[in-house]
């Protein structure tokens, strides 16, 4: 192999939105930090591509959003919601009420390289075709070897190690720190239907025997529809389900065909892995797991982009303190599991229960649904807020969420009583 004799001060493996973020965060603190790809940009990367509004503020910071929006390469999704599983359409545009759409629709592959160049540009030595091959920790040296292969042949040297290499990390598992397979799995498909037949711009649909997952349809800058499935842990819809639920709702389905229309033209499907509700721990000496890798992941949304990306500035952040400390080990390094457990990683475990009665009591999106006809747009900013991650999961247990929805609840289920009594008299005169 090639030798490298320059040793980093952190080296990055995975160029996507995590790696690229905490490389423009560390270089910007004027650190010596190596980003390694394994593909070359433009490369793509399957997601459902709906980025919200907490990885939004990042994308300003880097000057990304205002390039991309000047490009015409991103559409705010304005108009949409939720339809629940019997059918209820809980659709609108609430951006007056949340200061601006929570949503922007970017393909990744449109994103990453934006983000990527980014990091570059503030001073990060980004090499692309670059696939790690494997990597070596000296306890003599105190610093880790990066071993490349094989178009490169090349070694490098760095102080410190970010894994942000996806849901699988290869290299993750080959150490030992993730001893796991990813728990869910969601699709992406390009659908050709005329806006006629769906006006909106974003919609969930969620159908009971894929709960509690999803299908998702999003509007972008080209016309295509992105069609995404989730098959999320704990229904009865398993990950081998994949190919066939995602044709099976969009051809099928009663509300999500109707949706995409009888013209619509369904172009290919491919699937990826998630590794949700984040892994722990996440830190070790000289070395952090960052994003998928780190399964920071919502159980409930299957939304990563925006967790990466926070997660990405606390690892900069804890890196840069660790740097100047010259203090690389597990000890020092878990303040940044501490950091991203406070900003959102405690919201997972909401995530998680919510998801979980959901799946087991369905009625409960129905009565949320209902409610939200009831009480109109403020009511369903507030939920978008929620499920866009603006807002903890925890506001759904507050007394202006909460007293409302349980209202809602009973109001249903006497609602199903009385149909019910009123059924049995008619049943007994036959």
């Amino acid at each position: 192999m090639i030798g490298e004799t320059k040793v980093h001060d952190v080296c990055i493996v995975g160029a996507g939105p995590a790696g690229s973020t905490a490389a423009w965060y560390l270089a910007g603190a004027g650190r010596n930090v190596l980003l390694l790809e394994k593909a070359a940009f433009p490369r793509d990367k399957l997601c459902g591509d709906a980025i919200c509004a907490n990885a939004q503020k990042h994308l300003r910071r880097m000057g990304v959003l205002e390039q991309i929006l000047d490009r015409n390469q991103g559409l705010w999704i304005s108009s949409g919601g939720f339809v629940s599983p019997g059918g209820r359409r809980c659709i609108g545009d609430a951006t007056s009420l949340t200061k601006g759409a929570l949503v922007i629709a970017i393909e990744r592959i449109i994103l990453d390289e934006y983000v990527a160049r980014a990091a570059q540009a503030a001073g990060a030595h980004l090499l692309e075709h670059s696939p790690v091959s494997s990597v070596e920790f000296s306890k003599t040296d105190r610093q880790w070897t990066v071993n490349c292969g094989p178009q490169t042949h090349q070694t490098h040297r760095a102080r410190v190690l970010v894994l942000a290499d996806g849901a699988q990390s290869a290299l993750a598992r080959s150490l030992g720190l993730v001893r796991t397979a990813p728990d869910a799995i969601c699709s992406r498909g390009a659908v050709r239907a005329p806006a006629a037949d769906f006006p909106e711009q974003g919609v969930m649909y969620y159908p009971e025997h894929l709960l509690p997952g999803y299908i998702a349809l999003l509007r972008h800058v080209d016309g295509l529809l992105h069609c995404s499935t989730y098959i999320l842990p704990g229904g009865r819809a398993v990950p081998g389900d994949l190919r066939r639920l995602h044709h099976q709702l969009l051809r099928e389905d009663p509300l999500v065909s109707r949706a995409v229309g009888p013209g619509a033209e369904i172009l290919k499907m491919q699937g990826a892995w998630l590794r949700l509700g984040g892994v722990r721990p996440s830190y070790f000496d000289h070395l952090l797991l960052v994003g998928d890798a780190a399964g920071q992941i919502d159980p409930l949304t299957g939304e990563g982009i925006q967790y990466a990306m926070d997660a990405a500035e606390l690892a900069a952040q804890t890196l840069d303190e660790a740097l100047a400390a010259n203090d690389f080990s597990a000890r020092f390094l878990r303040r940044y599991e501490d950091r991203w457990m406070r900003a959102f990683g405690r919201d997972f475990y909401w995530s998680q229960k919510i998801a979980d009665m959901q799946t087991r009591h369905p009625w409960l999106l129905e009565a949320g649904a209902a409610l939200i006809e009831r009480q109109g747009l403020p009511f369903l900013a507030h939920y978008g807020e929620i499920m866009t991650g603006l807002r903890p999961k925890s506001d759904f247990l507050k007394p202006s969420m909460a007293w409302p929805t349980l209202r809602e609840v009973v109001f249903q289920a006497v609602n199903r009583w009385r149909q019910a009594k009123s059924a049995q008299p008619a049943e007994a005169s036959r």
